[in-house]
């Protein structure tokens, strides 16, 4: 009863939101500065990509701009506070996104995709480290502390196995996407193509240059040049892995750091608030007899 009383006390003393909101905006000119950046971006694509003729991209520019009151709307709540270096890196990996998907920066640097995913890994191991503090508070052992990097290399990795789970339902039931991007392949093995199919045999067929498509009248209806068309298996594997390695990665760095000196910690990992001690309650003094006789008035004779 005495915590739900003191949870209501808390969340009556916290500021209104605005009132916050320009708090943040003043005191954090580093974070303003990088929201601005982005947010002004998003805002001009948004003009800039209907009018090109890209209204579906025009709508992801909007969705793409929330993130920004979301975020300080999720600070305001969670009472955590996001260095500047970490904000950087996660609106950084926002940026790449959104224009890798809607300015076809993907298809102009190949290894884009793998870059944003690297640092995918990076972003959600950290924000699993600080969803744990939430409930665990300020780690000040060393028991503690690599739990709650075991738990944001495992967000993580649930994070980026959900993602992929998406993309392939997405593909699935829309023609218009193509979110796990096929690879061209020039040698495959399987256990299907062996005759008799035992799943203990594969057939290995290597140098293949190209793969010629018909229907069932024997009409060509593609061919496709340089190999063989691996259909999402690869482009999902390599966002995972390089997830994986990224956090693993980060969970390297910050356990050593934790060793000399956790400098890195302070800039990557958002802080909570210090929850102030309460105040020892005042004991009950009894006045002892011979107290109550020095100031008690003589008895008068009689």
């Amino acid at each position: 009863m005495k915590e739900k009383t003191a949870k209501r006390q808390s969340l009556s003393k916290r500021q209104p939101f605005g009132k916050y909101l320009k708090e943040q905006l003043k005191t954090r000119p580093a974070v303003t500065t990088i929201m601005v950046l982005y947010l002004a971006f998003c805002l001009a694509s948004v003009i800039y990509l209907p009018i090109s003729g890209r209204a579906r991209d025009g709508g992801y520019s909007l969705v793409y701009a929330s993130v920004v009151p979301l975020f300080y709307v999720l600070e305001y709540f969670t009472r955590q506070k996001t260095p500047w270096l970490c904000v950087a890196l996660i609106m950084f990996w926002l940026f790449g996104s959104f224009i890798g998907a809607c300015y076809n920066v993907y298809t102009y640097i190949r290894c884009w995709d793998d870059i944003m995913h690297f640092l995918w890994g990076m972003v959600f191991a950290a924000a699993g480290f600080a969803v744990i503090k939430m409930f665990m508070g300020e780690p000040e052992n060393n028991k503690k502390f690599f739990g709650c990097l075991v738990f944001g290399f495992a967000f993580c990795l649930m994070i980026a196995v959900f993602w992929e789970i998406y993309e392939f339902t997405v593909d699935s039931v829309s023609n218009g996407y193509d979110m796990q991007e096929d690879t061209i392949v020039n040698s495959i093995h399987s256990f299907l193509l062996y005759p008799g199919y035992d799943h203990l045999h594969t057939l290995v067929i290597e140098g293949i240059a190209y793969t010629e498509l018909y229907d069932a009248n024997g009409n060509l209806l593609y061919t496709i040049e340089g190999g063989y068309l691996d259909i999402g298996i690869m482009d999902t594997m390599w966002d995972i892995i390089w997830c994986t390695v990224s956090a693993a990665v980060l969970c390297v760095i910050l356990g050593v750091d934790r060793f000399i000196g956790g400098r890195i910690y302070k800039v990557v990992i958002p802080s909570i608030p210090v929850k102030e001690a309460p105040a020892p309650a005042a004991e009950e003094v009894t006045p002892s007899e011979e107290a109550l006789a020095e100031v008690a008035p003589p008895a008068e004779e009689i």
